[in-house]
């Protein structure tokens, strides 16, 4: 059973942490970071699920063998003082087990839920492919989006289709493009295509996150 002065404590040391919940569960609690589970807190113990660079940032963590969770192994996190470690720990874990599965475009959802609308689905599919096709040519895709016909290949994108450049600027200018083309007046067929205002946005999220 863990404490709740422990659970408490543990609380107040990730709070910096983006999106933690911890859940109680029969006298222990489940820790979750974007909704996802990537440990517990046992015991009075922080555990997390091993993952391969989790071990290689703290290689002599000990197996947990007291708390079964099916086909996860556990590491004991000790030394939770040190926050800058804790957080790179969770991180870690999260990213190894979760993040190139994570959606940063649903494209066919997007288009889908414009079904009775089918001019905005035809806006929605001319500005996607400029985008796409924009983001392969800068390298931020890893794969060709576009077939030779102008026709988009594939309707959705993890984390895993990105280059190591796309990870840190597809989504912040994916989500600029969406809000440029979130009009419909005499100009929105000229929006779609608008590659120099695309550029622009590219060049600044470049300029403010330091990228060569």
């Amino acid at each position: 059973m863990t404490t709740k002065t422990f659970k408490e404590d543990f609380r107040k040391k990730t709070k910096s942490i983006a999106n933690i919940m911890i859940e109680a569960m029969f006298g222990d609690y489940v820790l979750y970071k974007h909704g996802k589970r990537i440990g517990v807190l046992f015991d009075n113990k922080l555990l997390l699920v091993s993952t391969e660079n989790l071990k290689k940032l703290l290689p002599d963590a000990p197996e947990e063998t007291s708390f079964d969770w099916g086909y996860y192994k556990l590491v004991h996190i000790e030394g939770l003082e040190n926050i800058v470690l804790l957080e790179q720990a969770i991180n870690t874990t999260y990213n190894d087990l979760y993040f190139e599965q994570e959606f940063v475009a649903d494209i066919a959802a997007m288009i889908e839920s414009y079904a009775s609308y089918p001019d905005i689905m035809t806006k929605l599919y001319n500005h996607h492919t400029t985008f796409l096709h924009f983001c392969y040519e800068k390298k931020l895709l890893k794969k060709q989006p576009i077939d030779q016909l102008g026709r988009i290949i594939r309707m959705y994108y993890t984390n895993s289709d990105l280059t190591e450049n796309g990870i840190k600027t597809f989504e912040h200018l994916y989500e600029k493009w969406l809000n440029f083309n979130d009009k419909n007046d005499d100009k929105s067929e000229a929006r779609t295509v608008d590659t120099k205002t695309l550029e622009k946005y590219y060049t600044k999220i470049l300029a403010e996150q330091g990228i060569a």
